[in-house]
């Protein structure tokens, strides 16, 4: 239900903005973006690929660091809330906690690039900032991981279009 009406207001602007904004946002990612931009909106699958990259890359950092900054900010002044983020990470932790103590990076990697809820970017740089991962590992990482999780949606939509 979200997602439709995300998408029917995405509908009012110019599908190449559309597709960089609704690959920000967690709920759509370039999971839902990049076969829309390319079954409904008509761009090129190279343009889809690109433009959701680019979209699907904005909330890498203000996830990393801006997480935090939040949790240290609401502690101060809305420490009723730290219960919820600390929630928040403490999920994250356990997502990939085990997986990363075993294959190291390759498991944020891997995280980032599945193209299902509960995969991508937004758990990805919850669980690094979970994990205390570097911003440089954590952003490699997650870039590569997006990276293969568009070209895996680019084949199978390119491949769905065909069929």
């Amino acid at each position: 239900m979200i997602a439709e009406t995300l998408f029917s207001w995405a509908s009012s602007i110019p599908p190449w903005l559309a597709t960089i904004v609704l690959s920000a946002l967690p709920i759509t990612e370039c999971r839902l973006t990049i076969p829309v931009a390319i079954l409904s909106w008509h761009l090129s699958p190279i343009a889809a690929y690109v433009l959701a990259m680019i979209g699907n890359a904005i909330p890498i950092a203000p996830i990393f660091f801006g997480f935090q900054w939040f949790r240290s900010w609401a502690a101060k002044y809305a420490p009723w809330s730290t219960k919820w983020l600390d929630r928040i990470i403490d999920h994250a932790h356990s997502k990939l906690g085990k997986q990363y103590e075993q294959y190291g990076i390759v498991a944020l990697v891997v995280l980032s690039a599945i193209p299902i809820p509960g995969g991508g970017i937004w758990t990805g740089a919850l669980a690094a900032v979970a994990l205390k991962i570097s911003w440089k590992r954590s952003w490699l990482a997650l870039v590569g991981g997006m990276l293969i999780m568009g070209a895996i949606l680019l084949a199978v939509t390119m491949i769905g279009k065909t069929v």
